[in-house]
């Protein structure tokens, strides 16, 4: 809901958006340690991989 938020975009768009992206890969990896991250940073990374894929 926050990428959703931040996009101003649905909920749907917003998942889709999320495990099309490297950063949702990192998340299902505990060796990334991605998961132990805060809602913020995550929600900054989701947001700047977006902005460089485009």
């Amino acid at each position: 809901m926050l990428l959703a938020d931040a996009l101003a975009i649905d909920a749907e768009r917003a998942l889709s958006l999320y495990y099309s992206t490297n950063v949702y890969q990192q998340m299902s990896n505990p060796k990334y340690g991605l998961h132990l991250m805060s809602d913020g940073y995550i929600l900054d990374e989701l947001i700047e991989e977006l902005r460089e894929s485009q």
